[in-house]
């Protein structure tokens, strides 16, 4: 199953690749934050919901506590970050883009016990101290090194600390076929076979959890859970699909081939309507829980 709607969206780091790796792996990043910086401003912007109640299940896994200290980890523009810092002592969002992160102070500067950093998803910064719980929404794969990237995090948490993360399960038949329309544009650097891994959206949720065993986690469990996005037209999808990491997939197809691009998903979205009006994709959600053993 093809799922690159999310490729562009998440900071990309070098642990574990050799030095010319390591380069070439920086240099994507660079582009990866400058491309979310010209998005920032509008990202999430739609009325579409789809990133908040991904979040809202994120946060509900999570089960925070008063008093203690969580990080968010390629936070962008704070879906999980300003609903879990009501409810905790402390927490630090961390993101590669400047203009996210700019977004993400602005979202939160009413709460006082929120700080926003500007930093590296695979490898956050020691110097940002210890943590009670690690969350990542919508992050790990696309990571170059995913149990590396957990080992890091399970380094920033307390003996019993937890990490948390979303991933997409399954979609429903509208979505993989807007995917499906997509995928003959795409070029090879998008077409990485980590999208066919254990973290791919047709991985079985054991797959998941090995990742985090593999890491040291213990107590690792993956719940599975339904998103229906409503759509109230055509022009509200396709405005939703350009201001995310979709737009990069807009941005592959030649200007002349867009209408036909276009009118293609039209048909598609118009044969998955939503009772309530306008159109619905279905998309499975995960969320995999872990605990960080005491040491």
């Amino acid at each position: 199953m093809l799922d690159f709607r999310w490729w562009p969206v998440i900071d990309i780091g070098g642990v574990g690749r050799s030095n010319d790796a390591m380069s070439d792996t920086s240099s994507e990043a660079a582009r990866v934050a400058s491309m979310f910086d010209q998005l920032a401003p509008v990202y999430d912007t739609t009325g579409v919901e789809f990133f908040g109640p991904i979040a809202d299940g994120l946060v509900q896994v999570l089960d925070p506590r008063p008093g203690q200290r969580v990080i968010d980890l390629g936070c962008g523009r704070g879906a999980v970050l300003v609903r879990v810092a009501p409810l905790v002592g402390s927490a630090v969002g961390v993101d590669v883009s400047p203009a996210m992160v700019a977004q993400c102070r602005a979202a939160s500067a009413g709460s006082p016990n929120v700080r926003v950093e500007l930093g590296d998803a695979q490898r956050p910064d020691p110097g940002l101290g210890m943590f009670d719980a690690v969350t990542a929404s919508l992050v790990l794969f696309f990571l170059p090194d995913p149990v590396a990237a957990l080992r890091h995090w399970r380094g920033r948490l307390v003996a019993d600390g937890r990490c948390v993360i979303s991933t997409f399960g399954v979609a429903g038949r509208a979505w993989r076929e807007v995917d499906e329309v997509f995928a003959p544009f795409l070029p090879a650097h998008m077409l990485d076979a980590r999208t066919e891994g254990p973290l791919s959206p047709s991985s079985p949720d054991a797959a998941v959890d090995a990742l985090f065993t593999a890491a040291g986690f213990t107590d690792v469990h993956t719940v599975s859970r339904p998103l229906e996005t409503r759509f109230t037209s055509v022009e509200q999808w396709e405005a939703f699909s350009w201001t995310t990491g979709q737009r990069a997939m807009w941005l592959s197809v030649p200007e002349s081939q867009r209408p036909t691009v276009r009118a293609t998903i039209t048909d598609i979205l118009r044969a998955s309507p939503h009772p309530d009006g306008g159109y619905m994709l279905v998309q499975d959600v995960r969320y995999t829980s872990a605990t960080n053993p005491e040491r």
